[in-house]
This record gives C-alpha cells, sequence and structure tokens, in this order.
C-alpha cells in the first residue's frame, strides 16, 4: 500500500500538504493514548500545514484537551446516550477531514471513523470491522514495541516514521507546576536536595496481574527513606484509595500521600519527584512522557511492547522471569501471582538506582 498507488491516498496526502485535516483515535486507556504521541509529532512533523484532531475518552481527552498539538480534541463519553453521540458524529463530520487513522479499531471507534465521512480511513484489519475503512492494515508481527506499532498506521500517508521520536512527550503549563510545588510545600515534602531524593510510589492499579503488591510497595518505601534518606511521595489513582491506605498503615507517617488528583496535577507532580517507580498502567506512562526517571514494574505484560523506553534516557522496566510470563492475561491463570510476588523490594531499588545514576545524588543506598 503506497501513495502513488492508490489515487485515494495521493489526493490525501496532497491535501494534508496543503493545510488539511487528520483525525487521530485511540479511545482507551491513557497509557496507550500516550504512547500514540510519537506518531502525532511524526505527522507533524510530515505535514506542517495540516490540522491534527484526536477522539478519546475521559481521562485521556482531560489530559491532552489543550495540548498544542491538536486544533480540536474531541470526547467519546461511555455515557452518552444517543443524543451525544448523534452529536459527536455531526461535530466530526463538520470537520470534513482528509483522513482518519483508528489506533484502536474497536468497533465503535470502527464505526465513528466511518461516520466522519473521511476518503481515507486507516484501521486494523479485523473481522467485521475492515470494511469500515478505505485501508484496513495488519502490523507485522515482528514489529514489539507499541510505539512502532502506531507509526505503522502512517506509512500509507508517506509518514517517514524511522524518523520520528521514539518518545512521548507531554508539556506542562508554568502554573501548574507552581500549583503542584504549592501542594508539595503544604503536605511538608521538602524541596529537592542531592542528599534527600523525592521518589514518587504509586502502589495501586487496575489489575492485579500487574499490580506488585502493597506489602513490597511498604518495603520499598521503608527502605528508601531508612537507607536512602529519601522523601517518598505516595500516589492516589481513581478509585484507589483503599490500596493507599494499606500502604500508608504499612509504610507509616514518614511516608507523604497525595490525595487523588486529576490527570495533568497528576503529571505535573511527577515532573517534580527524583524518581518514580509504578506498576505497568497509565501513570508509568505519565511519568516517562514528563521526563522522570522511572522504574515500571511487570506482571503479565511485556516490557518489549509496553515499556519502549530503556534506551532513550533514565528508564527501566524491572520483571521476574518466569516460564508462564508474559501470560497477556488480566487474571492469572495459575492463581498465584508469583511474577509480581517474587520480585523483591531489593531489586526495585537497584534498578532505581540505576536509572537516577545521572542525578547528581549523594550516591543513594551506600548509607
Amino acid at each position: 500500500m503506497t501513495v502513488a498507488s492508490d489515487p485515494r491516498l495521493e489526493r490525501a496526502v496532497s491535501r494534508l500538504e496543503d493545510g488539511g485535516r487528520i483525525l487521530v483515535t485511540r479511545l482507551l486507556y491513557l497509557g496507550d493514548v500516550l504512547l500514540t504521541l510519537p506518531l502525532v509529532d511524526a505527522i507533524h512533523e510530515r505535514f506542517p500545514a495540516a490540522s491534527v484532531d484526536y477522539l478519546c475518552r475521559p481521562p485521556a481527552f482531560d489530559l491532552i484537551k489543550h495540548d498544542p498539538r491538536f486544533d480540536r480534541v474531541f470526547e467519546v463519553r461511555s455515557d452518552g446516550g444517543v443524543f451525544n453521540s448523534l452529536r459527536l458524529v455531526r461535530r466530526l463530520r463538520a470537520r470534513r477531514y482528509d483522513a482518519v487513522i483508528d489506533l484502536f479499531s474497536n468497533p465503535r471507534s470502527a464505526w465513528l471513523s466511518w461516520f466522519t465521512g473521511a476518503p481515507v480511513r486507516i484501521g486494523g484489519d479485523r473481522r467485521g470491522r475492515r470494511r469500515l475503512y478505505t485501508h484496513p492494515l495488519t502490523v507485522e508481527p515482528e514489529i514489539r514495541s507499541a510505539i512502532a506499532h502506531h507509526m505503522a498506521y502512517a506509512r500509507p500517508l508517506d509518514v517517514d516514521v524511522g524518523a520520528a521520536p521514539a518518545m512521548p512527550a507531554l508539556a506542562l503549563e508554568p502554573g501548574e507546576i507552581e500549583l503542584a510545588n504549592g501542594l508539595f510545600g503544604a503536605l511538608g515534602i521538602e524541596t529537592r536536595r542531592p542528599d534527600r531524593p523525592r521518589i514518587g510510589l504509586h502502589p495501586g492499579g487496575k489489575w492485579d496481574v500487574k499490580r506488585w503488591p502493597v506489602a513490597s510497595f511498604a518495603g520499598l518505601a521503608d527502605l528508601l527513606t531508612d537507607r536512602w534518606n529519601a522523601t517518598v511521595v505516595a500516589f492516589t489513582g481513581p478509585g484507589e484509595a483503599h490500596h493507599t491506605e494499606e500502604f500508608k498503615a504499612l509504610a507509616g507517617d514518614r511516608v507523604k500521600v497525595l490525595p487523588e488528583l486529576p490527570v495533568r496535577a497528576v503529571a505535573a507532580a511527577l515532573s517534580l519527584l527524583d524518581g518514580v517507580v509504578v506498576s505497568d498502567g497509565g501513570i508509568m506512562h505519565l511519568s516517562v512522557a514528563v521526563g522522570t526517571p522511572t522504574v515500571g514494574i511487570f506482571g503479565s505484560a511485556e516490557p518489549d511492547i509496553w515499556f519502549p523506553y530503556g534506551s532513550s534516557g533514565p528508564y527501566a522496566a524491572v520483571f521476574v522471569p518466569m516460564d508462564c510470563r508474559p501470560c497477556h492475561r488480566h487474571e492469572c491463570p495459575l492463581l498465584h501471582t508469583d511474577c509480581l510476588n517474587l520480585l523483591t523490594p531489593e531489586a526495585v531499588a537497584d534498578t532505581l538506582r540505576g536509572v537516577m545514576s545521572g542525578g547528581g545524588f549523594d550516591s543513594p543506598g551506600e548509607r
């Protein structure tokens, strides 16, 4: 599938070069949307005059709705009902897109792509949905990284995916940083010092097979405060207050616990830290996107796919090698989640020391 061999692609590329419009959509999830941002940057590089819109659900919508990369960001609401769905379709059709790239390709996103009326609609070559795209696409199985997988969807539009940025990047406003600094001050979190790093932990997570045990996070907090003289800052995800409360009960008053925050406030708080340890999930990708040294803990999923950052900066994935992982399940089929339970706080701390080694700290872990 090349531009030269397809008049529809040729016309779309010509119009985008002259300032046309393209819609990118990835309905779910927060981390997955962040992993599409390099694709968006590559589209801007190829078509600097074009307008790029995005279609997604919260909380990703709340994260990127004012991002300067996008001319419009449209929200898909799970509770919108027929009236709101029709209103969304009218708004999308009014944009008169020259191309749509659907990176999720589930039934809803496929139909929304079709309803735009765009002459070029690129999406996954999946049974029943492929007919809703003008250019259904199958990504080669040897492409492992989620970022590279997304990039492949832009090749039909003559986007040089090989020259694209390898990392998602999120810009924060000075006012957002100021508010996060104020929150830290109100909680008694000290300013940055070489001998007292500020380390963020997120003891929550949606699925058991991705969530490191709370007791292990508490053990890591003890190690960081005792041996590193660190200030430990704990994050609370949506609906995860019970994990945070359990963590605080185990770790004690030495840790600073942030309340549940809007997603951009979370991003700003992450940007103020010297290191972050988090289970595989949206906050992990958010931490990377703001440039904070990050350790991602993996259970059932593959870092090669979902943590394509290790060669690009102070980021590392940590996991326990086991014959049964990765299983890609949302529940452990063997009912033990040993891929997480056997990972020790010491091993995670060693990995964190490695990603923070260039940050100017006084040899954390050597006290």
